[in-house]
């Protein structure tokens, strides 16, 4: 799943875009509050389901996070928050303390969903969502020793 965190700042646009195309590509849309949920779904995402973590307790924080099954954080919160209280710091918090991927930044939110949008048709399969992807190496990858053979 995808949790999404915004704030008052954060152009919705972009934070619609994203949850709608991870949407598309089957995982579930998860945010911490009901007004950011109202925002995606005004977006054309359907299903945003509103969870909210207990920050402050670490045991059963991470037992929420793991059943939740987070793949992605992508808080696009653009206020510097006031304290370790706020709710954006505490899920990027979460993010790194327990490994999760995050992307903290509109923009290159944004870049991700567009070059995840642009994958060319290749002969590497992998798993995506609920849509396997041909990825294809841009590349011919050769291995150091054929890389210093061609310097002679």
């Amino acid at each position: 799943s995808v949790y999404v965190g915004i704030d008052n700042l954060t152009e919705t646009r972009i934070a619609q875009k994203v949850a709608k195309h991870f949407a598309a590509a089957g995982y579930p849309v998860l945010t911490d509050s009901e007004a950011t949920a109202q925002v995606l779904t005004d977006g054309g995402v359907s299903d945003v389901k509103v969870i909210k973590f207990d920050y402050d307790n670490r045991r059963t924080l991470r037992d929420a996070v793991f059943d939740s099954n987070i793949d992605l954080v992508v808080n696009l919160a653009k206020l510097r928050p006031s304290d370790k209280a706020n709710s954006n710091y505490a899920m990027r918090r979460m993010a790194v303390d327990f490994g999760i991927p995050l992307v903290n930044d509109q923009r290159c939110a944004e870049m991700l969903v567009d070059a995840l949008k642009a994958l060319p048709q290749g002969t590497a399969t992998a798993l995506y969502g609920s849509q396997e992807l041909n990825i294809e190496t841009p590349v011919d990858v050769k291995s150091w020793q054929q890389y210093l053979d061609m310097r002679k």
